[in-house]
């Protein structure tokens, strides 16, 4: 059997531990993220203060499948686009989609400095498209969006587009964790995502609470789904037709059972409700399936509800690297299990065609308007 061409829509970066400190200004040195070696491995420090490890500490294994705590000589290794391919290569993946969301960050944030947060985010953003410079084909980047207000934001989204990043994920909403996105001071935020074609993920919640640690938890809504409604609700899609988001968690099992719930709670408070969508045809899962899309992994029950979702809303991730969600580098096993007795066809699409056509790789062509609304309301196994 031929193997299943893989790209993960979802791997964690190892970043470089002069990332900062090569890149931003000595005014910054007191604050300034720093790679700290110790005998459990490396960490981050900012500010003062240790964020716990990040993802990819242990994330390499001796043969007896014992944890490896890194080194920083090891963590550089990895973070250069050498060390990259050989985790490419040994979790049997043709490229990756590739995110920082560890703690460091909220170290970052937690400072209320805004030149200093700026600078951050611009300093990684600058890292990752030099890094993805040297292998475009496998190393495909998402812009991390600073949390410092609605026009720093959409500056940093337009700067990213322009560096040859992919998409951004977002760690508060454009405006702040404090404003919502429905305010005015964000629309251009959300026009330029569209217009540029710059699909934005979430992967916690964005009011600003503590960055939960992603996990696969049947049944369970990630805790960053009231952010997934108040982006359908506060006519974001309405006004911005060509929006992109995904759903950056391992699973979307979940998803069938949530959204026929707000669809019928929608239905029945129609004469109560204080904010309608613009098309009167579609119902709020209508919506989270139209301008969404999922990641998968452990996941079964989202592949076999295919037809609920939308095909071509489901791409496959490994989340090499990404806390404890990461299984490498044993994800193309994982993936065969996973897809074990569905068609091959569908399942080559799940596992990298969807997400070359989402990220307008190389030539695949992308979706049609037909396949971004071919879902079916009530598919359900």
């Amino acid at each position: 059997m031929t193997n299943i061409r893989m790209i993960s829509a979802a791997s964690g970066v190892v970043e470089p531990s002069n990332l900062w400190s090569s890149r931003l200004d000595p005014k910054f040195a007191d604050l300034c993220p720093r790679l700290i070696e110790t005998a459990a491995g490396v960490r981050w420090s900012a500010a003062g203060k240790l964020a716990p490890p990040p993802g990819y500490n242990t994330a390499l294994t001796d043969p007896h499948g014992h944890a490896n705590p890194l080194t920083i000589a090891r963590t550089d290794w990895l973070a250069s686009p050498a060390g990259r391919r050989w985790i490419q290569d040994e979790d049997q993946v043709a490229g990756e989609v590739l995110y920082s969301t560890g703690y460091v960050w909220d170290l970052i944030n937690a400072t209320e400095n805004r030149d200093f947060i700026l600078a951050c985010y611009r300093a990684y953003n600058d890292w990752l498209a030099d890094f993805c410079e040297a292998d475009s084909e496998r190393f495909i980047g998402v812009a991390k969006v600073p949390t410092t207000g609605a026009d720093d934001a959409t500056s940093e989204l337009r700067r990213a587009h322009s560096l040859g990043l992919k998409g951004v994920v977002l760690d508060a909403w454009p405006g702040g964790a404090d404003c919502p996105p429905a305010m005015e001071e964000c629309t251009e935020f959300w026009a330029a995502a569209a217009e540029l074609g710059m699909p934005i993920s979430i992967y916690r919640p964005l009011d600003g609470t503590r960055e939960p640690e992603p996990g696969i938890v049947a049944g369970i809504t990630p805790e960053f789904y009231n952010d997934l409604t108040t982006i359908i609700y506060a006519n974001i899609p309405d006004n911005n037709p060509g929006i992109r988001f995904i759903s950056l968690a391992p699973n979307a099992g979940w998803a069938p059972a949530a959204f026929e719930q707000l669809a019928d709670t929608y239905m029945r408070t129609a004469a109560l409700r204080k904010i309608s969508l613009a098309n009167e045809d579609m119902s709020p899962a209508d919506y989270l399936r139209q301008y969404f899309w999922y990641v998968s992994q452990d996941d079964r029950t989202v592949l076999l509800n295919a037809g609920y979702m939308g095909e071509a809303h489901l791409i496959w991730g490994s989340f090499a690297f990404m806390e404890t969600a990461s299984v490498w580098p044993g994800s193309r096993q994982l993936f065969e299990r996973v897809t074990s007795g569905m068609d091959r066809g569908f399942a080559a699409r799940i596992a990298g065609e969807n997400t070359e056509r989402l990220y307008h790789l190389g030539n695949a062509r992308p979706f049609s308007a037909e396949e971004i609304a071919g879902f079916e309301s009530y598919a359900m196994l």
